[in-house]
């Protein structure tokens, strides 16, 4: 027991050595795509250490606190996993990187896509569909041919009837649609009270 106390006072004493030896800076910089030089916008940048890090903005620009001799990863959707370890003997208290990420191939399966064996084949799955009905469509299962678009999307009465009042409205100055925009009355007036205003 005396062995394991003594062990102990040793022991926690070297650990907060160690700790305060851990230097802590600052590193921001910019991640750029090699191939154009135009920066990342959004690519996920954090530290190996913990897994905690932050996101570059729009302009590819990051910056977060790491400790001397951390690696820092950067992962984008389209780019290769790129790495920058920080170098263990820096005194800086801020470094400044830009981060070269490479495009990445992505292949995908093959597919193929063949015909159907007839067009009757074809109307058949089409038909078997369920389509949800709204107030602007109704699918009429009982159209004569599939090619015919407006067989398999007729405009109800209802959809039909207010497509029609905004187009009458729209262009004959009418309150729904917010004037007329054909109107060169309506243009020198708007203008005129643009004036007035300076």
């Amino acid at each position: 027991m005396r062995y394991l106390l003594l062990l102990l006072f040793v022991y926690i004493p070297a650990l907060e050595i160690s700790a305060q030896d851990k230097f802590i800076l600052q590193v921001s910089g910019v991640v750029v795509a090699t191939d154009s030089l135009i920066p990342v916008p959004y690519a996920t940048v954090f530290r190996s250490s913990d897994n905690r890090g932050t996101f570059s903005d729009h302009t590819g620009y990051f910056t977060l606190p790491a400790v001397a001799g951390d690696t820092l990863n950067f992962i984008f959707l389209g780019l290769k996993r790129s790495s920058y370890v920080i170098p263990f003997d820096t005194t800086q208290a801020h470094i400044s990187i830009v981060q070269w990420m490479e495009q990445d191939q992505v292949l995908l399966p093959q597919v193929n896509v063949l015909p159907y064996p007839s067009p009757g084949r074809l109307r058949a799955e089409i038909m078997a569909l369920d389509f949800p009905g709204d107030s602007y469509f109704r699918f009429d299962r009982t159209a004569a041919s599939v090619a015919n678009i407006d067989g398999l999307r007729d405009l109800s009465a209802d959809a039909y009837a207010e497509a029609s009042a905004t187009m009458i409205a729209r262009y004959s100055g009418g309150f729904r649609s917010g004037g007329n925009l054909l109107d060169a009355a309506s243009w020198g007036r708007f203008m005129n009270a643009l004036k007035k205003k300076k």
